[in-house]
């Protein structure tokens, strides 16, 4: 009798640590793999652009901006200045005027304000044709594939450090002012847009390269054309 109770205990014992281990081994991550240079080939490919026919022409207009603001512009602009000369006052001593040379961004796009037409060197006011064709290359150019590969997401690339904008889409309300805009640098493949609501589509690989063109048919030049800039 004592035999079997041990026997019975001893195989009570083995299923328990084998359970725990069961158990754990479930529990456990998998192991993880640094990333290689074909893992991210294959990202690569998914971030490039294909044409998806997904959107109407109805239903890219419910897409804000464009919902809000019935006139579009291109522009196209000299890089600002950054150097301008400041002059300081000291009023604590007898007044001493010193000419200082200080970074200073004299802003060309702002909300609620009227377009600095002395500063624009080519502007195109879109026809219904002209936004449809727009926002055509917006909303349905997009990335070939958004899975997930190996536990890696896609992302929009960040561009280049440099940021010298020449280029804008602008949206203006009814009393001809500022009320939206998406400013470009086609060289660094970067951008600023007015608001996080604005609606602007997929980013994939050869997005910028497609407004750019799309800039260029239009009219606007400046910017636009890779063999000058």
């Amino acid at each position: 009798m004592h035999r079997t109770r041990l026997t019975l205990i001893f195989c009570l014992l083995c299923l328990m640590g084998f359970a725990q281990k069961k158990k754990q081994a479930i529990v456990l991550p998998p192991p993880l793999f640094p990333a290689t240079g074909l893992d991210y080939a294959v990202l690569e490919k998914r971030m490039a652009c294909i044409y998806r026919n997904k959107y109407s022409p109805a239903d890219r207009l419910k897409f804000f901006p464009f919902n809000q603001n019935r006139t579009v512009m291109l522009i196209s602009f000299e890089p600002p200045d950054l150097r301008a000369e400041i002059i300081y006052t000291d009023t604590t001593k007898a007044p001493i005027n010193t000419p200082v040379e200080e970074e200073v961004y004299h802003t060309l796009l702002e909300k609620k304000q009227k377009l600095d037409l002395t500063r624009i060197k080519e502007k195109k006011i879109l026809s219904a044709l002209e936004v449809d064709k727009l926002t055509d290359v917006l909303y349905n150019f997009g990335y070939t594939s958004t899975k997930s590969y190996k536990g890696l997401l896609i992302a929009e690339s960040e561009g280049y450090m440099c940021y010298e904008p020449r280029n804008a889409i602008v949206f203006l309300d009814e009393n001809g002012l500022v009320a939206e805009y998406m400013e470009i640098c086609f060289e660094c493949y970067n951008r600023k847009e007015s608001s996080e609501k604005m609606k602007t589509g997929q980013f994939c690989n050869e997005k910028y390269d497609l407004i750019r063109k799309y800039f260029y048919t239009a009219g606007i030049k400046y910017g636009t054309n890779k063999d000058v800039h």
